[in-house]
């Protein structure tokens, strides 16, 4: 039996074959990495399941522990339906709205990222109104109609329908069997396991081709292809408040219109520990390490989908992603990769993009090393 950490790793190097396809817009590569990644997890909970089989999963606290939720009796009887049915296909009942919600909320939790955007569910909405760019300040005086025209210049009408992403799940007799807690666990986690990856992918460097519109891209940039290109990367000289100041924050202002506050930093993780770590750990008068401490109070977000070397400075308030859920599994026959399984295809539609060209900055920081915060 492998050890825990042995099985972290193998996910990790499944999750960084689904990253990469994503990259390369590999549809076949992405499915085969998820189905083996559905294959590890099924396993996974099938061996937990039998260790616990006389566990009393009607006590709340047991199930918890073991990563079940108690189940509304809308889930119940849409998983028992299932079950009967020995899979997704020909269920009249949707998936409860309840299931995607849960995993809204983990993708929330668990990916810094996604947690400091402006990320909203938007499951049963198909327009969602954004501004996209600042408004001119109110004043007093008589409403007429040419100021209230000028008012709406300001927002968009985003169509949440336009882009889709397919979360394949292959489900396998013996998961079936073992019952609809057990059922909607690993649904739940398939489904976020899909969408975390491919969504912050999307939210750092989608090319807006059948896809949103990544942080790094040139909204103003030629569009070839229905493709974004990516802005210039603007060299960071330091990590110095001065540069920091000079670079980062004046900039954001967009020439003194705003005050900038809630900054984030999304840095790939080897540039993180090869660069950033060490320039900004320091130690305080009791020897202890304080680590990620900015002259500008920047947060600072690992992300795998930032290429080795850059780095994106913005607002977290100016990048807006809605992702909703069509809440029915279709059945597919056209990838098979495993014995006695079913593939299932849960659509999550989703539309994002920075609110207008000046939201997000990329930087060059490939040259940065250990160099002192302070100056």
């Amino acid at each position: 039996m492998k050890s825990l950490d042995a099985r972290e790793r193998q996910k990790n190097e499944i999750k960084n074959k689904m990253m990469n396809a994503l990259k390369e817009n590999n549809e076949e590569q992405y499915v085969a990495a998820q189905t083996e990644l559905a294959e590890m997890i099924q396993n996974e909970l099938i061996r937990d399941a039998k260790a616990t089989i006389s566990a009393d999963l009607t006590n709340e606290n047991i199930m918890l522990a073991r990563g079940l939720n108690p189940l509304t009796s809308e889930e119940k009887k849409y998983y028992n339906e299932v079950i009967e049915a020995e899979g997704f296909e020909n269920i009249d009942a949707v998936m409860p709205k309840t299931v995607f919600e849960r995993v809204f909320e983990d993708l929330r939790k668990d990916r810094p990222l996604l947690n400091l955007i402006n990320f909203q569910n938007t499951t049963a909405i198909t327009e969602w109104i954004t501004r996209d760019r600042d408004v001119d300040n109110a004043w007093w005086g008589k409403l007429c109609e040419p100021i209230k025209k000028k008012l709406e210049t300001g927002f968009q009408v985003e169509d949440m329908r336009l882009y889709k992403l397919s979360a394949y799940i292959p489900v396998c007799k013996a998961m079936l069997d073992l019952g609809p807690a057990w059922l909607d666990r690993y649904v739940r986690e398939m489904l976020y396991e899909s969408l975390a990856g491919a969504l912050e992918e999307a939210i750092v460097a989608g090319d807006g081709d059948s896809k949103p519109i990544g942080m790094m891209k040139d909204l103003k940039g030629a569009v070839v292809e229905g493709k974004y290109p990516d802005k210039g990367a603007v060299k960071l000289p330091s990590f110095k408040a001065r540069d920091l100041g000079e670079h980062i924050m004046a900039p954001l202002t967009k020439d003194g219109t705003r005050v900038v506050n809630d900054v984030i930093l999304i840095i790939n993780p080897v540039d993180y520990w090869s660069k950033v770590f060490g320039t900004l750990a320091v130690r305080n008068a009791l020897g202890e390490y304080i680590l990620d401490q900015t002259a500008i109070g920047a947060k600072i977000v690992q992300s795998v989908a930032v290429p080795k070397g850059k780095m994106i400075a913005g607002l977290t308030k100016d990048y807006f992603m809605g992702v909703g859920s069509s809440q029915t599994l279709d059945y597919s026959d056209h990838y098979q990769f495993l014995e006695d399984t079913r593939v299932y295809i849960a659509k999550q539609y989703a539309n994002g993009r920075p609110k207008d060209n000046d939201s997000f900055l990329l930087f060059d920081i490939s040259d940065i090393g250990e160099t002192p915060v302070e100056g």
